[in-house]
């Protein structure tokens, strides 16, 4: 006698669970198209709302990601019959009305809101801003807690751009909306009152770091704060007046304004800002960083300041978040890549590097955060690759023909939280066996290098001649040579239809699939 199984409604479709399989595997296997990457109740992307019915939990997972009638389905087990639906836009949102718009500079506007609930923030976070169609993005907030009863944030107005054109001139004073938030760590605490600081914002960026500095300062911080604004004209330093001021009535701060353009004010410098403060700064292992801005400054700048000791996790980083998708360029960046014939020797040209990546994946593949991105990959077959990968970098002989980082990890979602888990285990393994400093912070500038094309929010295309292309999920078809079910362990006969997983590498017969006989 069969057992009897659970049916979920979803989407208008109707599938059934098996006893003990989670809701993201009953879902899969049956076609249904649910957004998943770590399977194991970190990542967030598989968050569904759910309608009716109970759900048993098989891990406990943040309450930030699933809470409020939504659950994670890679960890959520049915327990009775279940209606499911897609998760709110606004998932635990807080209304907020619009107080003033001030004119800051030409297309610069700060916005103050009023939360109708108390809002715990810090200088520097970012909310994500949503309207009642759902349009939803992030922005930084530009105040100090305190300083009224509204808080403020910096928006330039972007021809063309939704979100942008309806904050700076279409809603009105008294209109309602929702946020989502605080979020990130790109904020001042009292533990870093006796580090220098250095500050390093592009456009609009500016608003939140001075939020930042003067929090700072307001807490009494007297080790030296160094704040660079970098922009492309000299009519774009919105917050030159008010940073001088602060520069004259603080001793420990340092204003450098940055012009990439032909006219360059007096008392400003000449050129890009990571390039400046770089030059200022050989060694930053001392320091605490901010970072604000174009995601290429905050790339270039983390880059700069791994190799120069900064600790990450004294590394604080904000990097706008557009709302159009942008391509990859890690082919670009591999292309200007130079071997490091130091490191290649230091690793005694292939041994060393085994040894080291031996060591790493022994411990990826033992972790419960790491280990889930290599689903049905083998452990050997990890280590080749990377080896591959990087062998072909140090050594400067270009014999790796896999997929580049961007593609490689399409499928991912990957958080900056994520990446610096990794990095922090992987600088682990690279100490313990004994290479050198300067050597170490090499390593490591390389991954930062790529962290772009590795940390997303939502699983994407693989790019291919400069095009992405679509996300295939699954796909129906009809094998030429029998099979075995990955779900029952039954044959599946050539000719007869199946479903396969693409992602996750599955294939299950039309019964476990829920495909619906011919005819």
């Amino acid at each position: 006698m069969r057992d009897k199984r659970i049916m979920i409604a979803y989407q208008g479709g109707s599938y059934d669970a098996r006893p003990d399989e989670t809701l993201l595997d009953a879902l899969l296997r049956q076609g249904a198209v649910v957004g998943h990457s770590c399977r194991k109740g970190s990542c967030g992307c598989c968050q569904l709302r759910l309608v009716a019915g109970e759900v048993k939990s098989v891990r406990d997972v943040d309450p930030s990601i699933a809470g409020e009638g939504h659950i994670l389905c890679c960890v959520s087990v049915p327990a009775s019959d279940l209606e499911l639906a897609g998760p709110e836009p606004g998932h635990r949102p807080v209304a907020v009305e619009l107080v003033q718009r001030v004119e800051l500079a030409d297309g610069v506007m700060a916005i103050d809101l009023a939360p109708l609930h108390a809002l715990d923030f810090r200088a520097g976070q970012h909310v994500n801003l949503i309207r009642e169609d759902g349009l939803a993005r992030p922005y930084s907030i530009a105040s100090v807690p305190g300083e009224d009863y509204y808080f403020r944030i910096h928006v330039r107005r972007i021809p063309g751009g939704a979100m942008s054109e309806w904050l700076c001139g279409q809603v009105q004073a008294g209109d309602r909306f929702h946020l989502r938030g605080p979020f990130g760590d790109c904020c001042y605490r009292e533990e870093m009152r006796g580090r220098p600081l250095l500050m390093m914002a592009t456009g609009t960026g500016a608003g939140a770091l001075a939020a930042v500095l003067r929090d700072a300062l307001a807490q009494g911080h007297d080790a030296p704060i160094s704040f660079y604004h970098g922009v492309q004209r000299a009519d774009d330093l919105y917050l030159d007046t008010e940073l001088r001021a602060l520069a004259g009535r603080h001793p420990n701060l340092r204003y450098v304004p940055c012009v990439t353009g032909d006219k360059v004010p007096e008392g400003a410098r000449s050129g890009r800002i990571v390039a400046i403060a770089m030059a200022e700064f050989p060694s930053l292992c001392a320091h605490e960083i901010f970072l604000c801005g174009l995601p290429r400054m905050v790339e270039e700048a983390r880059i700069g300041a791994t190799l120069a000791g900064a600790a990450r996790t004294r590394v604080h980083a904000d990097p706008f978040d557009f709302a159009r998708r942008t391509l990859p360029r890690d082919a670009e960046k591999l292309a200007g890549l130079q071997p490091d014939p130091e490191l290649w020797s230091a690793l005694e040209h292939g041994p060393g590097l085994t040894r080291i990546l031996v060591d790493f994946y022994q411990r990826v593949f033992a972790d419960g955060q790491l280990a889930p991105f290599f689903h049905n990959v083998t452990r050997e077959r990890a280590i080749q690759k990377q080896y591959e990968f990087l062998a072909s970098l140090f050594s400067g002989e270009r014999s790796y023909f896999g997929l580049n980082p961007f593609n490689a990890h399409h499928w991912m979602v990957i958080s900056d939280d994520l990446f610096d888990y990794r990095e922090a285990m992987f600088e682990q393994v690279l100490r313990e066996h004994g290479l050198a400093e300067e050597l170490v912070r090499r390593w490591l500038a390389l991954h930062e290098l790529f962290r772009a094309e590795i940390v997303k929010s939502v699983p994407r295309g693989i790019v291919s001649a400069g095009v992405e292309q679509a996300l295939h999920s699954h796909a129906e078809e009809c094998l030429s040579i029998d099979a075995v079910c990955d779900g029952c362990a039954r044959e599946i006969p050539a000719g007869t239809p199946s479903r396969y997983q693409y992602r996750i590498g599955s294939l299950h017969c039309s019964a476990c699939a829920g495909i619906a006989s011919p005819g």
